[in-house]
């Protein structure tokens, strides 16, 4: 954590800024996943501030004090604070938990699956990294996960976290997948990587797909066109 950061939170606030909370989650960018407008609520809602602020120190106290660490977010998807730590992209936070024997296999009431998922809906490629290494098994072509069909590397191309996908190519990704969703009105159908990519204007994203040799399965073309 920066100074800066740290500053931050001591003063109650979040500690990254607001720029980079919308780039996680915003108005058009998962919003059912913003975190950052109101304060939590429920039995655990202190818990959970303290996670989505970034603020380990007091995460760390009330570990120490009972606090159950699998406890769920309810009224915000039912997320875990590994599952926020590691969507929000609080690398230190994540190590904790991990150290803390936090279920990886956290899910939530949306679409999350694992903390894998989370984190690639995330930013922080480091934690994806992390994440990957405990769950050695993970097969990033496995279609069966999602209800869409949507593959890790469409996550990450569809919120263009660029680093990320790079990362999940590297391991093998398969960047022609398709979605396997049947329902012609659901956001997710007919829809690949570079659809996606193509269709909410991330250049660097569709020039990343494409330099990995991805195939428009629309058009057969080797392009957005």
């Amino acid at each position: 954590m920066t100074p800066e950061q740290a500053a931050r939170v001591a003063a109650g606030g979040f500690r990254y800024t607001d720029a980079e909370n919308r780039d996680l989650a915003g108005p058009i960018k998962l919003p059912w996943r913003i975190f950052y407008k109101q304060p939590s609520s429920g039995p655990d809602a202190a818990w959970f501030d303290a996670v989505k602020h970034g603020d380990l120190a007091t995460v760390r106290k009330m570990v120490a004090q009972g606090q159950n660490i699998e406890a769920k977010d309810n009224d915000a998807l039912g997320q875990t604070a590994l599952g926020w730590a590691a969507f929000i992209g609080y690398e230190d936070m994540v190590d904790y938990l991990v150290a803390q024997d936090a279920s990886l296999q956290a899910t939530d009431r949306s679409d999350v699956y694992n903390v894998l998922k989370s984190a690639v809906l995330g930013k922080n490629t480091r934690i994806v990294r992390k994440i990957h290494a405990l769950l050695p098994d993970t097969d990033l072509n496995d279609q069966t996960l999602d209800s869409d069909g949507e593959t890790l590397l469409m996550i990450a191309a569809s919120n263009d976290r660029l680093e990320t996908a790079e990362y999940l190519l590297s391991q093998g990704a398969d960047p022609n997948l398709v979605t396997t969703i049947r329902s012609t009105g659901a956001a997710a159908y007919d829809q690949s990587a570079l659809s996606y990519a193509c269709t909410r204007g991330y250049g660097d994203m569709q020039k990343l797909l494409i330099a990995h040799g991805v195939i428009n399965h629309r058009t057969g073309r080797s392009s957005c066109e």
